[in-house]
């Protein structure tokens, strides 16, 4: 299964900038598993430079594969005619690359144009509160007595632990996190393996404009949505897409050349090509019912949500840029066909 992986909770992105963030010596996450445990035995850890030296042989370069080197990203501007009340909004990725900035002026002019920024979680105010961050993963724990062993197979558990291991990624406390926190942990480090990817994505750098300008955050999403959408597959599906994800690593070049690919798409505006929808076609047959029901919890169910948050920004008149992950917009089922359902006029600025 060749997931497009666009539509991951904003919050995941919090465990590879995380990582990034801290290359070269251990994550300075919060403890959230238990109060005994020890400084420097947080869930995630970055790559080392021996690990990077194993890997700088390798064709792993995104800077050889994007092929869209002026970005111009899907960007719609939503009124509602009755009182003339208007917000932008425009899919992001939480991971670019090198080509990605500066963005286009139609972008920045409606950021200028706006009063404050609608992301779906202000990772920026997360990173800086010891509790929010507890919260966090307290939230990705299994608190039932079980561990991750009994949730995926001798055999996947196995070969997971061997691949975070070999990046720098396990330590015994990993065990108590869900399947969930698992897999975002494995795409972390494969993305690791990646060269020029730029870990400042379009969220957290319009986090950073707002704060410095004085505008407002506002969070789409809750902790609750964003935590639930992480670990909202099946342990079956989760065990599936964890093989996947490591047996994709094995051809570096391929990873990262299926992750150029995706940008492209982004960074070109072909929004409904990031549509999560068809990759159900891939996957075999006994899970295909769990992947519905995963689409259900992560995209769709969130794009109502959006879509309410945003009909709600404009009946209070609250001139907000709305950003939030690009498959959001996708297929038939976006954040942008939910409000003309509602009546807006939504027209697409680029």
């Amino acid at each position: 299964m060749k997931t497009k992986r666009t539509a991951a909770a904003f919050l995941a992105a919090l465990c590879a900038l995380c990582a990034f963030s801290c290359t070269g010596k251990k994550s300075s996450g919060p403890d959230a598993a238990s109060e005994s445990m020890t400084e420097g035995s947080e869930p995630t850890a970055a790559a080392t430079e021996e690990s990077t030296e194993v890997t700088s042989d390798l064709h792993n370069d995104l800077n050889d594969y994007v092929t869209v080197k002026e970005t111009t990203p899907a960007m719609w501007k939503v009124t509602d005619e009755k009182t003339g009340n208007s917000i932008y909004m425009m899919g992001t990725m939480h991971m670019v690359t090198g080509y990605t900035y500066p963005l286009p002026d139609y972008i920045m002019n409606a950021y200028e144009e706006c009063d404050g920024i609608a992301v779906e979680y202000d990772v920026s105010s997360m990173m800086s509160d010891f509790e929010q961050m507890q919260d966090f993963y307290a939230k990705l724990i299994y608190t039932d007595g079980t561990t991750v062993k009994d949730h995926l197979s001798e055999e996947t558990y196995e070969k997971a632990k061997r691949f975070m291991t070999d990046n720098m990624f396990y330590n015994q406390m990993m065990d108590v996190y869900c399947v969930g926190f698992w897999e975002v942990e494995i795409e972390t480090a494969a993305m690791m393996k990646m060269k020029n990817l730029n870990e400042q994505g379009i969220d957290s750098m319009f986090l950073s404009l707002a704060q410095r300008d004085g505008k407002e955050i506002v969070n789409v999403e809750s902790l609750d949505i964003q935590t639930a959408a992480m670990t909202s597959a099946s342990d079956e599906l989760v065990d599936y897409i964890i093989n996947e994800l490591i047996d994709g690593c094995e051809d570096v070049s391929e990873y990262t050349q299926g992750f150029a690919k995706q940008y492209d798409l982004w960074a070109s505006g072909d929004i409904d090509a990031l549509d999560e929808s068809d990759v159900q076609n891939d996957i075999p047959e006994e899970l295909e019912d769990d992947y519905a029901a995963y689409l259900e919890v992560m995209l769709y169910d969130r794009n109502e949500g959006m879509a309410e948050k945003a009909d709600e920004y404009l009946k209070e008149g609250k001139k907000y840029f709305l950003m939030v992950g690009a498959s959001h917009f996708a297929g038939e089922k976006g954040v942008d066909d939910l409000l003309e359902e509602k009546g807006y006029t939504v027209e697409r600025v680029a």
